[in-house]
């Protein structure tokens, strides 16, 4: 039973399912299913729970403008599922789906706990910069597989041609800024581990920066049979945290969580910290993934839990940046 609570916000990790769309501009049945594949993504991309990536292959039509501008980069995406026609839909890189239960496939993965928590800031202009990756573990995966991050740029609103002509092209596949097999993420632990990464981002001038989005996950590499992807993050290219790369998140303008002591008999102390200017929450889950409590940073600094076990606590700002650290309470 939770006696009182403290600042800011705490989750285990908060599962972004990632949808990828194989299409091309002359197929006929890709478009008879577009406005179910609109109304679903559109129902859910807002809600932060979402990535969505539209992968073009050459055919039907050999002259699809969005396979054309990176053939090579989208032929990996295709050749890792062995995409043989289209439409074609993939969850999470494991389920085959269909226009008709693409919402109830997504309910069924969002819906299962997440240990892994992706962080992404953008160091530099509308043209060319970094990106900054800071990928947590909340506890050990036990990954027998390599595993992956890829970065995968992705551009809306682009005037469609074919099928699609007098229409758009939406989440429409640009560039992976890690190269064709993204890179190979390590954890050392003891965990909580975080893993910090960085890749080089060029913005092509007949790219529009404000229709850019950028979809981050951590996936099997793309040797493995199985391509499960363990979470991600979406966000609007533009609007991605700035001015943070590995020594910022940890600087002392970062938000900073103490939680102690460690293990505990139940009573525990919590200390947030948060940046000028800022608000935050904490939450409060097990291990299964159910939150067990959430409040304002501002209001309170002491718990009591009953239950022994493991818990994740996660401070998040308003800004969207976030600390997680884990607690064992021993009776």
């Amino acid at each position: 039973m939770f006696l009182v609570f403290f600042a800011s916000r705490v989750i285990a990790a908060e599962r972004c399912v990632l949808f990828e769309d194989f299409t091309n501009s002359g197929c006929s049945p890709c478009w008879n299913v577009e406005s179910q594949v609109n109304s679903f993504v559109n129902a859910n991309l807002s809600s932060g729970n979402l990535c969505v990536i539209r992968t073009h292959v050459n055919w039907p039509a050999a002259n699809d403008p969005i396979y054309l501008a990176n053939p090579v980069e989208q032929n990996v995406r295709k050749v890792q599922y062995g995409v043989s026609s289209v439409p074609y839909f993939k969850i999470d890189g494991i389920l085959n789906a269909s226009a008709g239960n693409l919402q109830a496939l997504f309910d069924q993965r969002v819906n299962i706990p997440a240990i892994i928590d992706i962080d992404v800031a953008r160091n530099g202009n509308e043209m060319s910069g970094t990106f900054s990756f800071r990928i947590i573990a909340e506890e050990d995966p036990e990954w027998t597989v390599p595993m992956v991050l890829w970065p995968i740029l992705v551009e809306d609103n682009i005037p469609g041609v074919g099928y699609w002509t007098g229409s758009v092209f939406e989440q429409a596949f640009r560039d992976n800024v890690l190269g064709y097999y993204g890179e190979e993420i390590t954890f050392d632990g003891s965990f909580p581990d975080t893993v910090y990464m960085s890749a080089d981002y060029s913005i092509n001038p007949s790219w529009n920066a404000e229709e850019l989005h950028l979809a981050t996950f951590v996936q099997c590499s793309y040797t493995q049979n199985e391509h499960e992807v363990e979470n991600c993050h979406w966000a609007k290219f533009l609007d991605l945290q700035t001015g943070i790369d590995q020594f910022g998140w940890n600087s002392p303008d970062s938000p900073l969580l103490s939680v102690g002591p460690n293990p505990s008999n139940g009573q525990i102390d919590i200390s947030a910290s948060l940046p000028m200017n800022s608000t935050g929450t904490v939450e409060v889950y097990n291990l299964t993934g159910r939150l067990l409590f959430s409040r304002s940073a501002a209001d309170t600094n002491t718990l009591s839990i009953d239950e022994p076990g493991v818990y994740l606590v996660r401070l998040t700002t308003s800004q969207g940046i976030s600390v997680t650290e884990s607690i064992a309470v021993i009776r």
